[in-house]
């Protein structure tokens, strides 16, 4: 590893290689749609305001995302941005500029929309 130099952008993809395989293992027997869930609140933990979630809170599909991320737009997008990364999709973010949280109103809205370009990716 001389003279290699380790990037964020290594990192990221490491921690969601990782991510990815785990993920797989653990919703393997119920299938694509528990994934998608899994990964969602995943990332909705790591960038959600903090003084409006717990870690040991349980998040349903029914989540409002405007008060998890305390109506904080860059929050939401990082996680939107991540969560892309993760499924592969390519996404331009400024479809959903100023509208996240209208266009995105509960975990289980940005969960459907995942499914349904996770499948449009397959080819379903």
């Amino acid at each position: 590893m001389a003279g290699k130099v380790l990037t964020m952008g290594n990192l990221i993809d490491f921690d969601q290689k990782k991510t990815k395989k785990r993920m797989k293992q653990i919703a393997e027997s119920k299938g694509i749609v528990y994934e998608i869930y899994l990964i969602v609140v995943k990332y909705v933990y790591k960038y959600a305001d903090k003084e409006r979630i717990d870690a040991s809170d349980f998040l349903t599909t029914e989540a409002d995302l405007l008060s998890l991320f305390a109506g904080d737009r860059a929050k939401f997008r990082d996680a939107f941005e991540e969560i892309m990364s993760y499924w592969d999709i390519a996404e331009q973010q400024e479809a959903i500029r100023g509208q996240e949280f209208q266009r995105f109103r509960t975990i289980g809205d940005l969960c459907f929309y995942i499914e349904e370009r996770v499948n449009r990716q397959q080819g379903l």
